[in-house]
């Protein structure tokens, strides 16, 4: 029984090392992202999709960041799909890089 004990605990171990090691793969690649020095986003959530995103074909598993309001001009909120592994699948508003570029190149 302590075997098994034993084995479930490593079990859960890997697991949130995983799920530690994905979140920050995906929070890097929305850094990367927004940029440096990144805009005001406001409020960030971070949730993972676990049953998969259901807006994609296949519903694949995905890390969600949304974030509101924003002081992006034309996005007062901001979603970006990264997948487990850090390449981002998606993003709300569809334009937002172009958005990113244009904020920076402002000088805010």
């Amino acid at each position: 029984m302590a075997r098994l004990f034993w084995l479930v605990c490593m079990a859960a171990l890997v697991g949130a090392i995983a799920v530690g090691v994905s979140w920050a793969a995906a929070y890097t690649s929305v850094g990367k992202l927004l940029g440096a020095p990144p805009p005001q986003m406001g409020s960030q959530s971070t949730t993972l999709l676990w049953r998969g995103a259901r807006q994609f074909p296949g519903h694949p598993r995905a890390w969600l960041f949304a974030f509101a309001p924003t002081l992006i001009p034309g996005a007062p909120s901001v979603q970006i799909y990264v997948t487990p592994t850090g390449r981002i699948m998606r993003t709300y508003p569809p334009d937002l890089e172009s958005r990113l570029k244009a904020f920076h190149n402002t000088g805010y």
